[in-house]
């Protein structure tokens, strides 16, 4: 619910539905509202999606920090984003509840209301839609928020079991500060190279000397990198990211990253072979 930097009326909206928007699903789903067409009051971000594969539009810092935790889930299988509700019903909701409907007095319309994140969960289960409202706790103090987060709760009590509200009190900040640092170098494609294959040889180098490593720290093994392996400067702690990042070496994300740490902190979760592929690598 991003305050909307143009107005709406009836034939944008219309517009909007002859794109596509709302529709579709993984790598061909297009979000309602995109960054292009809000005033956020936070950081607007648009981020490639490991899930997805496509740039997904994040309207505040709070979704931004939802969404990284919810991509780098295992049992996460699609991120949809700005999803757009069906007006005829959440019209029906608000009269029922006796609250006004979100209403464009520029374009003289009815908005369509969205639901910031709707996420499909694998579970033993089956396949499992989790849908969340995303927030800042201070904004649950104003009752128009609220008149529209039950508006929003009520459209999807009926068609999912599992709705949810997100706020930044919920967001573990050092979880998400490392995976914003990790995400940055989740693809090395389109990186200078000094000749083909060059960062997949630099990635296969790092795992498989690191296992031989003889304790000492993060910074050290680096070191080591640029003196016997050839690493430029920088290239050691780009690649550590990247293997991060694809989920390869395993760090603790809930404990601020440092050179100084022990090696010992990393650990590698894919064994690598000569043949070793780097995701994201062109």
């Amino acid at each position: 619910m991003a305050k909307r930097r143009y107005s709406f009326d009836e034939q944008k909206i219309s517009r909007f539905l002859k794109e596509g928007r709302g529709q579709g699903h993984g790598a061909e789903y297009l979000p309602w509202l995109t960054v292009q067409d809000v005033s956020s009051k936070g950081r607007v971000s648009r981020i490639h999606g490991r899930k997805t594969g496509r740039e997904h539009h994040l309207l505040s810092d709070i979704e931004t920090a939802a969404f990284l935790l919810f991509d780098w889930s295992a049992t996460v299988i699609d991120i949809r984003e700005q999803y757009p509700l069906d007006r005829e019903e959440t019209l029906r909701i608000a009269a029922e509840i006796g609250v006004r409907h979100p209403f464009d007095t520029q374009g003289k319309c009815d908005l369509v209301m969205t639901t910031d994140l709707l996420v499909d969960v694998q579970t033993s289960n089956g396949l499992q839609l989790h849908v969340r409202s995303v927030k800042p706790a201070k904004e649950l103090e104003d009752p128009r928020t609220l008149e529209k987060l039950e508006i929003d709760r009520r459209y999807w009590a009926d068609k999912s079991d599992s709705w949810g509200l997100i706020t930044d009190l919920d967001i573990p900040k050092q979880r998400v500060k490392n995976l914003r640092w990790l995400h940055e170098l989740f693809s090395l494609a389109g990186m200078e190279e000094a000749y083909p294959g060059y960062w997949s040889d630099r990635c296969n180098r790092f795992l498989q000397c690191l296992p031989n490593a003889k304790g000492g720290t993060i910074k050290r093994f680096i070191q080591q990198l640029e003196s016997t392996q050839g690493f430029a400067a920088g290239e050691g702690l780009m690649v550590l990211r990247h293997l991060g990042a694809t989920k390869q070496l395993l760090i603790d994300l809930d404990q601020p990253f440092t050179v100084n740490a022990p090696l010992a902190t990393l650990a590698i979760a894919v064994v690598p072979t000569g043949t070793h592929q780097t995701r994201g690598v062109a």
